[in-house]
C-alpha cells in the first residue's frame, strides 16, 4: 500500500480506538465513513481528537450490531454512499478492525465484488493473556489481508471448471475482467489460462494460425509455473497440450495457414462436429460434418482432375458425362463447370477413383444425410437437428471419409 492514494476510508466502528487512529494516520484520508452501533458512535470523538488532519466524516448506524442482516443492510447503503461520492475504487480503502464480528463480516460482504483495498490492524501482543485486544503501541497493519485472496481462489475453480466444459469465451472474460489484487500463485495460473483459453477459442473458430501462437505462450506460462511452484500436478495436463499442439501444427502446415485444402482440415472439421456433439450443440455439428464431406470430396476431385470443383474446365470432364453436366452445371459467363456435391462424386465415379465408387455404394445413407442438413435451421430448414440424427450423420461420414479417431481439447487436473 506504499504510495497509494487513499481518498476515503470505510471503518467499521466499536472496540479500542488505538488501531483506527493508527490506520487513519497511515492513509490519510480525506473523508471517512464510519459504520457503527449506537454505542460505539462516541469513539469517533476520541479517534477525531488523535488526529491532527481531521477528515470529514458520515455515519451509518446499525440498531443491531449483533444481527448480520441488518448489518449488512446498512454497509449496503455504506457502499452504495462511497460509490456515489465519485470516488475511484481504487482511491478507497475498506478498514474492517473494529466492530463486532457481525458488523466487520457485514461489511467484508458488502464490499466483495469492488476493487477496493482492504486493511485490518492487528497486532502480536494481546491483552487477557493474548486472547484480548491488542495492546496500544502493539498494533500492525495488514494492508494485504483482503478477503480477495480467499475469492480469486474461488475464481480460480470457477475458470477451470469453465475450461474443462469448452466455455473458453466465459474463462477469457472472467480474467479480463478480474482487476482485483491476488496472490502472485493465481495471478500466474490466469497467466498460463487465458492464452490458452484464447488459443482453444480461436482453433474452434478455425482461426488456426492465431490459435497456434496463442497456445504456444500459454504452454511456455504453463511450464515456467510448473517450474515456479513445483506444481507436478500440471505436467500431464502440458503433456496432454503437446498432443493436441501437434494436430494444430499439422493442420496449419499442411494447409500453409488455411491457404490449401488438406486432409487434416477433414479431422478437424470432425473432431470439432465431435465437440459439439458433447456441448449439445446438434444443427452446429450437422453443419461442420458435411462440410467435412464436401471438403473430402474437393480434395480427392482436385487429387484427380488437378483443378478446383468449383472451376472446372468442360474438357476435364470425360465425354459420358460432358453433355448433362454442361447442361446442370455450366456457367455462360465464367465458362466453368461448377459442381456440387453429388456431381463431384459422380465424377470420380467415372474416372474410376474409388472413392466415387463408395459414395454411390452408400448413397442412401448420403441421401439421409443431405436431407436431415436439408432440414436443419443452419442450412434451408426451420427444424433442429436431433441428438439421433447428429450421431447418425457423425457414423455415416467419418466412417466414409475414414477420420473414425476423436481427440478433446485437454482438461486441467
Amino acid at each position: 500500500m506504499e504510495n497509494k492514494k487513499i481518498q476515503l476510508m470505510l471503518m467499521s466502528l466499536g472496540g479500542t480506538t488505538a488501531p483506527l487512529i493508527k490506520s487513519i494516520q497511515a492513509y490519510q484520508p480525506d473523508k471517512i465513513i464510519f459504520f457503527a452501533s449506537h454505542d460505539s458512535v462516541p469513539l469517533s470523538h476520541e479517534i477525531l481528537a488523535a488526529l491532527e488532519k481531521k477528515p470529514g466524516c458520515e455515519f451509518f448506524i446499525t440498531d443491531n450490531p449483533n444481527s448480520l442482516f441488518i448489518c449488512y443492510t446498512r454497509t449496503r447503503e455504506c457502499i452504495d454512499r462511497a460509490e456515489k461520492s465519485g470516488v475511484p475504487a481504487h482511491e478507497i480503502m475498506v478498514d474492517y478492525t473494529g466492530g463486532t464480528k457481525v458488523m466487520t463480516a457485514a461489511l467484508l460482504l458488502a464490499a466483495l465484488g469492488r476493487s477496493y483495498h482492504f486493511n485490518y490492524v492487528g497486532g502480536g501482543l494481546r491483552n487477557k493473556n493474548g486472547l484480548g485486544t491488542v495492546v496500544n503501541g502493539a498494533e500492525q497493519m495488514f494492508s494485504e489481508a483482503s478477503p480477495w485472496a480467499v475469492f480469486a481462489e474461488e475464481e480460480r475453480r470457477q475458470v477451470g471448471s469453465l475450461f474443462n466444459c469448452r466455455r473458453f469465451s466465459a474463462v477469457i472474460d472472467i480474467i479480463g475482467n478480474f482487476n482485483r489484487q491476488t496472490p502472485p500463485k493465481i495471478s500466474d495460473y490466469f497467466g498460463f489460462i487465458l492464452p490458452l483459453a484464447q488459443g482453444f477459442l480461436l482453433w474452434d473458430q478455425f482461426s488456426h494460425k492465431a490459435a497456434q501462437r496463442n497456445i504456444e505462450k500459454g504452454m511456455a506460462a504453463l511450464e515456467k509455473y510448473i517450474q515456479t511452484y513445483q506444481a507436478g500436478n500440471l505436467e500431464s495436463f502440458l503433456e496432454s497440450l503437446q498432443v493436441c499442439k501437434t494436430h494444430l501444427d499439422e493442420v496449419v502446415t499442411k494447409t500453409d495457414s488455411s491457404s490449401k485444402f488438406d486432409r487434416s482440415l477433414v479431422k478437424d472439421l470432425i473432431n470439432n462436429a465431435r465437440r459439439k456433439m458433447a456441448d449439445k450443440r446438434f444443427d452446429d455439428a450437422a453443419a461442420r460434418i458435411y462440410r467435412s464431406l464436401e471438403l473430402y470430396g474437393q480434395i480427392v476431385f482436385k487429387q484427380v482432375s488437378k483443378c478446383d470443383n468449383s472451376k472446372v474446365k468442360l474438357d476435364v470432364i470425360p465425354d459420358l458425362l460432358k453433355e448433362a453436366f454442361k447442361q446442370k452445371y455450366y456457367d455462360p459467363y465464367t465458362k466453368h463447370l461448377k459442381l456440387p456435391l453429388s456431381a463431384t462424386f459422380e465424377y470420380l465415379r467415372a474416372m474410376g477413383h474409388e472413392a466415387g465408387a463408395r459414395f454411390y455404394k452408400m448413397e442412401k445413407e448420403i441421401k439421409n444425410i443431405q436431407s436431415n442438413r436439408n432440414l436443419s435451421i443452419l442450412a434451408h430448414g426451420v427444424s433442429p437437428v436431433s441428438e439421433s440424427g447428429a450421431e447418425s450423420i457423425l457414423n455415416t461420414v467419418s466412417t466414409f471419409v475414414g477420420e473414425t479417431d476423436f481427440f478433446d481439447f485437454p482438461k486441467l487436473p
